[in-house]
């Protein structure tokens, strides 16, 4: 197909070529470059970053807006709210939908976009499909799964507060075409009120180049021994860490050798490093914080499997950059994992929020390497056949052409 000019409106998007937040959205973008198109991204920004950059091909502008801590990355919708604060929320967001109405028109308009393809219906669906009526362009908006997901008793009910549904059930049926990450994600997009022929099923990937198998380091090693879990993971209530750390100190008198390394971070760290210690397996757990991508992989290497103990999970990328390294994962049945990991052959898919599951799969795991060591092997070629961002890219420009000819 001829090359297209393909303008990024997101509410998120990683501050430099080495951030670890909203990477995914990049890793999309790089890969389209990559086959020949251009990308302009137009996203909000504070004061300390450039208004216009370009890293990995993809070029950057970022117009002025501070955004307040409870609506930065990973932690929209995390936690109660009260009257007061959603009404300054639905301050916070109509200023957003505005600025970022204005500037993808302009932006558009400069770069001559062929086609907006922008992420998360909500906050930034209704700012891209009112950008491209006025731009006269075809609009895409790729789903990531909490802007659609729905879970009442985990108190996760954005999508269906009283200021978002009607806006989002507008915003899904006047775009061109909806991807959404899973077949999970598409089933929650319907129920907020999208229709299902405008929806293409197109899953994340993960840089199967850098999340490879590969040796372990002498010193990680000699640091974790054979019997290292590790999990990759905000640390939120809904990604189900607890339940994790449950699992291991059922486990530990048996593998007394055991070890939890966590990566990532987030306002649930306190009461987890707590839980940790009244589960009296604090010296066998440790929390790393945010991990640059580039240093994830020896983590993976030198573990005995990798967990997933989510309460909801759109898709699941650490699980693929798992698979990727040839780690056997533990996954709860939350929301896509279930399509990702392949249970009794790339891992095990356990019931959600259920610490003994986790611990029986694991235990399968330790006491069988060989075993662990063919659903590794098993994983990588599940993960190179359908978790690659080289295919999802190649399915996205699939979608472009589709909306070209059907311009013509």
């Amino acid at each position: 197909m001829r090359s297209q000019r393909v303008l990024c409106p997101t509410y998120w998007y990683p501050e430099n070529s080495t951030d670890i937040h909203a990477t995914y959205v990049h890793d999309i973008n790089r890969h389209l470059v990559e086959r020949g198109h251009r990308v302009r991204v137009v996203t909000p920004g504070h004061s300390g970053l450039a208004e216009r950059e370009e890293f990995d091909g993809v070029e950057i502008v970022r117009f002025p807006m501070n955004l307040p801590e409870d609506l930065t990355y990973g932690k929209v919708a995390q936690s109660k709210v009260s009257a007061w604060g959603k009404l300054s929320r639905l301050a916070v967001m109509a200023a957003y939908v505005r600025g970022q109405r204005a500037h993808a028109i302009r932006e558009g308009r400069d770069f001559a976009a062929t086609v907006i393809h922008g992420h998360w219906a909500i906050p930034t669906g209704p700012a891209i499909v009112s950008a491209a009526n006025r731009l006269k362009i075809p609009s895409v908006i790729t789903m990531h799964g909490g802007d659609v997901y729905v879970n009442e008793s985990q108190g996760y009910n954005f999508p269906t507060r009283w200021y978002v549904r009607p806006v989002l059930k507008h915003t899904l049926r006047a775009a061109n075409c909806l991807t959404a990450i899973s077949d999970d994600c598409r089933v929650h997009a319907l129920n907020a009120g999208a229709h299902d022929r405008d929806i293409r099923i197109i899953m994340n990937g993960a840089d199967l180049k850098r999340f490879c198998s590969g040796p372990t380091s002498a010193d990680d090693s000699e640091r974790y021994g054979d019997r290292m879990i590790f999990a990759c993971r905000q640390l939120f209530p809904r990604k189900g860490i607890r339940f994790l750390l449950h699992a291991i100190a059922e486990l530990r008198p048996d593998f007394p050798d055991i070890q939890v390394v966590i990566a990532g971070d987030g306002f649930e760290r306190n009461d987890l490093e707590k839980l940790a210690k009244d589960l009296e397996i604090d010296d066998c757990t440790e929390f790393l914080g945010w991990v640059p991508n580039a240093e994830l992989p020896r983590f993976y290497r030198a573990a005995a499997a990798s967990v997933i103990p989510s309460l909801e999970e759109g898709f699941g990328i650490p699980a693929a950059e798992a698979m990727g390294c040839e780690i056997p994962v533990v996954a709860s049945d939350a929301g896509g994992l279930p399509e990702v990991v392949e249970d009794g052959v790339t891992g095990y898919v356990v019931p959600k929020g259920d610490a003994e599951a986790i611990a029986a799969a694991l235990r399968k795991l330790l006491d069988d390497p060989d075993r662990a060591h063919e659903m590794g092997v098993a994983g990588r070629k599940r993960s190179l056949e359908r978790f690659s961002w080289e295919l999802t890219a190649e399915k996205i420009e699939a979608v472009y052409e589709s909306l070209e000819l059907q311009s013509e």
